[in-house]
């Protein structure tokens, strides 16, 4: 996956399963730690025979009203959308909580 695109970000809106919006972060700081993680995970992704598995938190970045992409985490596993169609990889638990930290709101799969 190609996650430069995201340091072009100027507003990262962290959604639900229902596509709700559960915060919006503008902090170029904030945004900049994102991007770092995704860029740090670029790699091992593909698309599962079974297909790919479903995020219920995702962090959708946007340039002005430009979708750049997304970054989603499930219990052990990331998602993201990449040129027309989904991918995931999996992720350690270590890596996953710090990017839950970065998310900043209620784990869902917390109590699962």
């Amino acid at each position: 996956m190609r996650f430069e695109r995201f340091n072009g970000a100027d507003r990262i809106e962290i959604t639900n399963l229902s596509n709700q919006s559960l915060r919006i972060i503008s902090g170029k700081h904030e945004i900049q730690k994102f991007a770092a993680f995704a860029q740090a995970h670029g790699s091992d992704w593909a698309t599962p025979v079974t297909g790919t598995p479903v995020a219920e938190v995702r962090a959708n970045f946007y340039s002005g009203d430009k979708f750049l992409g997304d970054l989603g985490v499930g219990s052990n596993f990331l998602t993201a959308q990449g040129y027309g169609y989904f991918q995931s990889r999996t992720v350690s638990q270590e890596d996953r909580k710090a990017i839950m930290k970065l998310f900043g709101v209620l784990d869902p799969y917390a109590a699962k």
